[in-house]
């Protein structure tokens, strides 16, 4: 849906040279305060903010630090440097509209520059601090509670100051009604919002841009309430007021043209909306950039314009265009940011859903170009990672390796928090996940600056990809939005574009069926009976059914809930399973395609395996003692022993020294030997890695990732532990070792490889890795970047091919699959993909 912009006022400060830890200070922002610029600022405003003086930071001691910016002013924003201008960290994360707050991690010794901002250019009053520590946060109904006393707050200082009748009673009651606005109560915001316009009309006057904002602010509340013939005089006052006082070229009359031209398009007026919304284009275009995501939405809000109008082939190209623009601005800032930045990026820009749904009618042709277009957003981020990742392990820097190092010694204590179940976690626990997560952040944009990511981000070629497809091969590339796509592609011939619906029809239906599939144990469905299976093969399956073909493999680029099916389990009309007629692959970056041949050499590298842990103990090999049957998950409290992952260490120095003789060591660790610590050194030079132990996605005491949306949505339930969790998925999943049921030892490793650990260690010279383990792919799903998995971070690190399960499948299931694999991998010379279908096969055969 096209964006309505809501313009808030806003101010900035300026003071002391010096901010000491404990000593406040007062100031105020003056007309002559310079312009900043950071990314994320050029991104989500329509200009540049003004900042205050700048304030120098020297701290006698190393540690954590709060920065909180007050004021009754203005809604505040922090902008932290490094003494040579590199950009640590930014944050308007207070009260809404009252303070910003940062805290990250302070070197002593070190200069530190604090800009002290307010958003827009405008001007206030403000309070300045520097805390030693973390401070507390506050959980959202806390939080919301807060927000709203301090909106209170300041409208009754105002009010007893000022009086009722100033331009600074009226920006409180702006904030008030916001405030309602955001929490849902609209009837209480808008007795706020239409005071607001009545006193700027009398204290600043009926042509004021003040003026024009507020009237702009309640067209929208009228709006949301279905009240457009209210909202329309409204949107047209501000767009006239704008004009006449900023001028008609100004980016604020822009948001008017466009915030009036959606709701005539909304109304079914395209004749009267269509110059608007061109008029906002060429505007945000010059004041902006041609690739400035505000210009990327005015192209959009076009493109559905004339759609609407029939015109199907312009829609298209200007959607075409909206995307590319907001993919040349994103190449341009994630060098830059973070990968949880870069994440929350691709979340918000740049989403294609609209641009799909534009090409169902598009020609062969344009289907080429424009799935070429779509592979370049998909598994961006996931690309820049492995690129900074690797070039990390590869670099002399001192600088470099020192940042990387940090970040290593932080995911690991994230981890380490995150796993603590809740009953025995401290007072602090959440401000320590938070401070921790910042400073991992901080250095790992710094990271990627040293780098020069910038210069080498590159995307294969559509025809490169397609090369890469065997002739009987099909691609079968996903996309998961308020409606689900999936492109279809073969070696030769454009692509196709399939839409299959409605998100949540599908995924009530995938529900159904992986419950019935785990209530049948795996075995053959009976035709003749109706079952979940059945609806889903009709809503999945049978679109997809005409462009697959006869192709006999299959390459599945999943996406959103999407990566949470098995296909080869689902059936044919018949009961026979899908794996039965086709082998599948998945690829979390379908353009891998173009880098990779699946080679089968044996004769170099080494092997190293993992299996027969001890969870109890660590340090010396232990035979381990049954205790029934088992899965490769988590039972209960703790962690169960899993007697068949020796009988697999067996198999494999049987199949290693037959096969592969002495050509490829191999190193096979076991019992209380198989510790994180000895598993994180031994990795790194090995061609093929195994590792048979349980895995684990999402902690018990952590409500599930996979419904985020759904959950913020709802009531925001989220506390502020597990909202940073999900900035760094990568700490959901992961693999346990020996010792994780025995007394914690804080002079040691926990036991605990969580996948955010895993993809800075350096696997690139892996060929495949094979994880003997439940849900090892599972994980958190992320905009076009699949589930953030440890497949994934297996990846990231270098690893060629990883093999993982989104199933909890039986201990000695398990070993006889491996077995199987490893027989047909290096006795009857099949290639890793043949293998292990040939492998899931036989144990299928076997459970029929």
């Amino acid at each position: 849906m096209a964006a309505i912009t809501i313009l808030m006022l806003a101010f900035l400060a300026q003071g002391p040279a010096i901010l000491e830890v404990g000593k406040p200070i007062e100031g105020i922002i003056g007309v002559d305060s310079p312009v900043a610029h950071t990314p994320t600022l050029d991104a989500s405003h329509d200009s540049a903010p003004a900042v205050g003086n700048e304030f120098q930071i020297v701290i006698a001691e190393s540690g954590f630090y709060t920065i909180e910016l007050w004021s009754f002013d203005f809604d505040a924003y922090l902008v932290i440097t490094e003494w040579n201008g590199a950009l640590l960290t930014e944050d308007d994360d207070g009260l809404f509209g009252a303070h910003a707050r940062v805290v990250l991690n302070l070197e002593a010794g070190q200069k530190y520059t604090v800009q002290a901002c307010a958003l827009r250019g405008e001007r206030g009053k403000f309070q300045l601090q520097l805390l030693a520590g973390a401070v507390a946060e506050l959980s959202p109904e806390e939080r919301l509670l807060a927000e709203g006393a301090e909106a209170r707050a300041r409208l009754a200082q105002i009010e007893k100051t000022l009086g009722k009748e100033t331009a600074e009673y009226a920006d409180a009651k702006d904030l008030m009604g916001l405030h309602y606005y955001f929490l849902g109560e609209l009837r209480k915001a808008q007795a706020e919002l239409e005071d607001v316009v009545a006193i700027r009309e009398k204290v600043l006057g009926p042509e004021h841009p003040d003026t024009a904002a507020s009237l702009n602010n309640l067209a929208i509340l009228f709006t949301d309430q279905g009240n457009s013939e209210g909202a329309r005089p409204l949107y047209e006052r501000s767009l006239a007021i704008f004009e006449k006082a900023l001028g008609p070229e100004h980016p604020k009359t822009a948001v008017a043209l466009d915030n009036l031209a959606v709701l005539l398009r909304s109304q079914g007026n395209y004749e009267v909306a269509h110059p608007l919304l061109k008029r906002a284009l060429a505007i945000r275009e010059k004041a902006l950039g041609p690739n400035h995501p505000d210009t990327a939405l005015s192209l959009s809000n076009l493109a559905f314009l004339l759609q609407r109008q029939g015109a199907d082939a312009d829609a298209r190209t200007l959607f075409h265009s909206a995307l590319s623009r907001s993919l040349s601005y994103l190449d341009r800032e994630l060098p830059s940011m973070s990968e949880a930045g870069s994440l929350q990026l691709l979340e918000t820009s740049g989403n294609p859903a609209d641009f799909l749904a534009s090409l169902l009618k598009a020609t062969p042709q344009s289907l080429m170009d424009s799935y070429s277009t779509y592979q370049e957003w998909k598994g961006k981020a996931t690309r820049l990672q492995a690129v900074s990742v690797r070039l990390g392990q590869s670099s002399d820097s001192p600088v470099v390796r020192k940042k990387k190092g940090k970040i290593q010694v932080i995911a690991k204590k994230l981890s380490r928090l995150i796993l603590i179940p809740m009953a025995e976690q401290a007072d602090d626990h959440a401000m320590q996940i938070d401070a921790l997560r910042e400073e991992r952040l901080r250095l790992e944009r710094g990271l990627n600056r040293e780098l020069g990511l910038d210069l080498i981000l590159a995307t294969h070629t559509i025809e490169e990809v397609q090369a890469g497809l065997p002739s009987n091969a099909v691609l079968v590339d996903f996309f998961v939005g308020e409606e689900v796509f999936a492109w279809i592609m073969k070696s030769s011939g454009p692509p196709v574009l399939i839409s299959l619906g409605e998100q949540a029809a599908l995924r009530k239906a995938q529900n159904a069926f992986l419950s019935a599939t785990a209530t049948r144990g795996g075995r053959r469905l009976d035709p003749s009976k109706t079952n979940p299976t059945t609806a889903y093969l009709t809503l999945l399956w049978k679109p997809l059914q005409e462009a697959i073909g006869d192709s006999k493999i299959i390459f599945i680029s999943p996406d959103g809930f999407l990566c949470e099916l098995p296909f080869g389990i689902m059936h044919h009309v018949d009961g026979s399973f899908l794996l039965e007629k086709h082998q599948f692959y998945y690829l979390s970056d379908p353009t891998s395609l173009a880098e990779k041949e699946d080679s089968n050499k044996v004769d170099e590298g080494s092997l190293f395996a993992v299996g027969g842990a001890n969870y109890f103990q660590r340090e010396e090999v232990d035979d381990l003692v049954s205790t029934g049957p088992t899965t490769r998950s988590r039972v209960g409290g703790g962690w169960s022993s899993l007697p068949a992952t020796r009988a697999e260490m067996q198999s494999l120095r049987e199949l290693h020294d037959y096969i592969l003789e002495w050509e490829s060591p191999m190193l096979v660790v076991e019992g209380k030997a198989a510790t994180e610590e000895r598993i994180r050194a031994e990795l790194p030079g090995k061609r093929y890695v195994h590792i048979a132990t349980h895995g684990y996605f999402e902690p018990d005491h952590l409500p599930s990732l996979l419904l985020d949306a759904e959950e913020k949505q709802s009531k925001a339930q989220l506390g502020e532990q597990i909202q940073a969790v999900g900035l760094l998925p990568g700490l959901l999943s992961g693999l346990v070792f020996a010792g994780v049921n025995g007394e914690p030892d804080l002079a040691r490793d926990d036991g605990y490889l969580s996948a955010e650990e895993i993809q800075h260690l350096d696997l690139s010279e892996c060929d495949l890795v094979v994880l003997s383990a439940c849900e090892t792919a599972l994980g958190s799903a992320r905009a076009g970047e699949g589930l953030m998995s440890l497949r994934r971070s297996f990846s990231v690190a270098g690893a060629d091919t990883v093999i993982s399960s989104l199933w909890k499948v039986g201990d000695v299931a398990t070993a006889q699959l491996m077995k199987d694999f490893y027989t047909n991998l290096w006795e009857n010379s099949m290639r890793r993909g043949e293998a292990l279908h040939e492998a899931k096969l036989h144990m299928l055969r076997r459970n029929s």
